[in-house]
């Protein structure tokens, strides 16, 4: 088996477990704070489209839990991000990119930003993979299969974490973000 299909497979895989558990994910979901200064999706009038998400290259110890929100438009910018620079004329960067601020535009942005790393993939040989490319971030360069493994493990990690988040999500719960009590039966604390 070549690593490009090996990358592929798993490239497959966790995108598609990701999108069965998502499927019908709420803007509650998206939103959800399950415990008190969680970084998320908010209103941002300096940002394009008029919302961003907290991020810091090195976040204080421990980092900040993250919502669901946050995880899926993280996945997204770093999918884009990769593929520009990577792949495309180097010239996106975190402020350029539009944050969804609903659950179906936030799934819609990710799955669209599969769409030419899946494609690449498919066409890829192992020479490939070997090939040097530029990253976004300016003091590094990487082998296209090493930038194309980042996502890879990204989208497993975070994913795993998403579906985690919507698991308990259906329980009695908190939420930092409105201070409302949900889930089924939920009662206040």
């Amino acid at each position: 088996m070549s690593g490009v299909s090996v990358l592929l497979r798993l490239w497959e895989q966790s995108g598609r477990r990701l999108r069965e558990r998502c499927r019908g994910l709420t803007d509650d979901e998206y939103f959800w704070e399950p415990v008190a200064d969680c970084w998320n999706i908010r209103p941002d009038e300096g940002h394009v489209g008029g919302w961003s998400y907290e991020y810091e290259f090195a976040p204080e110890d421990p980092a900040p839990l993250t919502t669901i929100g946050w995880r899926l438009v993280h996945i997204t910018a770093g999918n884009r991000l990769y593929w520009n620079h990577g792949f495309g004329d180097g010239t996106l960067s975190f402020p350029d990119l539009p944050v969804p601020h609903t659950a179906e535009s936030a799934l819609a942005a990710w799955r669209d930003s599969r769409v030419p790393i899946t494609a690449w993939l498919v066409d890829a040989t192992d020479a490939d993979l070997a090939a040097m490319r530029p990253s976004h971030r300016p003091e590094r360069e990487m082998s296209a299969g090493e930038q194309i493994r980042t996502l890879v493990e990204e989208q497993l990690h975070h994913g795993a974490e998403i579906a985690l988040l919507r698991d308990l999500f259906l329980r009695p719960h908190d939420d930092h973000h409105t201070g409302r009590t949900l889930g089924v039966g939920a009662t206040a604390p």
